[in-house]
């Protein structure tokens, strides 16, 4: 059973950091191909630094802090309210485009577009994991160690960190989306993926219940 809870938790995290990927590779083209950088939402939408440009960096940040508090084993009801409200958010704008002509998502680097009604069953059934994994935590059938907040996973953090300067050769580089920038945006990918394991809980180290039955 217990192994059972732990994989819907890295089931639901893992699918949190795909549905945040996007936000990521949109704010790194922002800053540094501003030129290619280009997304659009329902009437809402960015072109470089023009537009609401400051949404995706936005929705990063708040990523970002949520994968903190889940990581950290703190402040539960917030990070709840995040991880639940993310994933109605997403779904509910999925369900919308779904009724909409014509409405397709498109991956401009990768060439790639996909109909909305695809996309409805697995963000549903997504959203539903979620909201099981948050009351399997409320109703305390999933024991969520706690950490202090200065422990973070640095090594993965300077990985992270040390691919950006592999992102801004690659796509000061590349031209338009050829294989060079398609480079670039893969190493923003795998970036996002290492920024969000670096926030997660501690790879090693007791939690602080763990110390303190210890004492």
């Amino acid at each position: 059973m217990n192994i059972k809870k732990i994989k819907l938790r890295g089931i639901v995290l893992t699918w949190t950091i795909l549905t945040t990927t996007f936000f990521w590779t949109s704010t790194m083209r922002i800053l540094l191909k501003p030129e290619i950088s280009s997304w659009s939402i329902f009437g809402l939408g960015g072109k470089g630094f023009l537009g609401e440009f400051w949404l995706p960096p936005l929705i990063v940040l708040i990523a970002l802090f949520t994968f903190y508090l889940e990581g950290r084993g703190r402040l539960r009801t917030l990070y709840h309210a995040l991880l639940i409200g993310w994933h109605l958010l997403i779904t509910g704008i999925i369900v919308y485009g779904s009724f909409q002509m014509d409405s397709v998502i498109s991956f401009g680097t990768w060439g790639i577009k996909l109909s909305f009604i695809w996309l409805v069953v697995p963000f549903a059934v997504f959203t539903i994991l979620a909201i099981i994994l948050v009351y399997q935590e409320i109703s305390g059938n999933i024991k969520v160690p706690v950490f202090s907040w200065k422990k973070i996973n640095w090594r993965i953090l300077l990985i992270a960190a040390a691919l950006f300067p592999v992102a801004l050769i690659l796509f000061k580089l590349g031209t338009g989306f050829n294989l060079i920038v398609k480079l670039a945006v893969a190493s923003t990918i795998v970036q996002w993926i290492f920024l969000a394991e670096a926030l997660g809980r501690p790879s090693s180290g007791k939690s602080l219940v763990q110390q303190a039955e210890k004492t």
